[in-house]
């Protein structure tokens, strides 16, 4: 299966207090200028690949999904499906984008926006954690984070932390609806 293996973006990850290098469920994280590896290999979108890190697990995250913002979404499509990745939905997204999302491991949601070029965009975790508990470590640690807010995903909440260079957001399991 072709999937995600490593994401480099401009996210100080010690900030959150996990190592330099955290891993999420078997996707390595490092801080960087966006970019991405595959296994076995990155599809012919113009985002910089690295080579895969191993990373150190932090037990009770992973990823939900990885999104990508593109120009044309069914250039995209055209793009993922050479690479024999097929897309499990398309569908108009509450910002009233289109958007599909494929399997890679974990979910690659790829929503077309008004930009130049495909660009690596952002991440969102899921956790075993309370999200109100989260939320006030973080910003004990002097994070932003946003409210507490029903994700899209029916039974799923969702908070967004602000002050990083790139999209980043926690989410509460599936039928996870309230606080422990």
């Amino acid at each position: 299966m072709t999937r995600i293996t490593a994401l480099r973006l401009p996210i100080d990850w010690t900030a959150f207090g996990w190592p330099d290098e955290p891993a999420f469920d078997g996707i390595a994280m490092a801080t960087g200028d966006p970019q991405w590896a595959w296994d076995p290999a990155a599809p012919a979108f113009p985002i910089h690949t690295m080579t895969s890190i191993d990373g150190t697990t932090v037990e009770g995250f992973s990823v939900d999904h990885v999104v990508i913002l593109v120009p044309d979404l069914q250039a995209a499509i055209a793009t993922l499906g050479r690479t024999g990745i097929e897309p499990r939905l398309v569908m108009t997204i509450p910002s009233g984008r289109q958007a599909a999302f494929f399997r890679v491991g974990t979910v690659l949601e790829v929503i077309e926006a008004p930009v130049r070029q495909a660009s690596l965009y952002g991440i969102a975790l899921t956790t075993d954690d309370s999200l109100e508990a989260l939320s006030i470590r973080w910003r004990a640690l002097g994070l932003s984070v946003g409210d507490i807010l029903p994700a899209f995903q029916p039974g799923r909440r969702i908070m967004t932390i602000h002050d990083v260079d790139a999209g980043f957001a926690v989410m509460s399991r599936d039928g996870a609806t309230r606080a422990p």
